[in-house]
């Protein structure tokens, strides 16, 4: 993730059509694992992905969903899931270390403060920074 301000930090990707989206609904569907594996890969990549592949998005969607709660919608920062609703966001993921009040792709949505200062800023995304040495 070397460019999360562009929107890898805080957008979800569509695996059928590859669009951006910035909510999301936690829904069942009615695929296995493997088979929602090939619909996110085969779309990114261009090819079918190995056995380890597979295995290996299976492991992280596992734990990237865990905390999902059905019915309600979520948002995506920086390698993680929240429910729209959560509030004193304190964690340091992939990227960066973040501290929010809410996710503010909330707050933009209520006319709070604009992305283009948090989520979409780089200048946010670099001060925050995890030390990866």
């Amino acid at each position: 993730m070397d460019c999360p301000w562009c929107g890898y930090g805080w957008f979800f990707l569509c695996p059928k059509c590859r669009k951006a989206f910035t909510f999301a609904k936690a829904v069942e569907v009615d695929l296995t694992w493997e088979e929602l594996a090939h619909k996110d890969l085969d779309g990114k990549w261009g090819r079918q992905p190995t056995a380890e592949e597979i295995r290996e998005w299976i492991g992280f969607m596992k734990i990237l969903l865990k905390g999902l709660q059905l019915g309600k919608q979520h948002v995506y920062i920086d390698g993680w899931v929240f429910p729209t609703d959560l509030r004193d966001i304190t964690f340091e993921e992939w990227h960066s270390s973040h501290q929010l009040e809410s996710p503010p792709q909330v707050s933009n949505r209520q006319s709070g403060p604009d992305l283009d200062v948090t989520l979409g800023s780089k200048e946010y995304w670099q001060s925050r920074r995890v030390n990866t040495e």
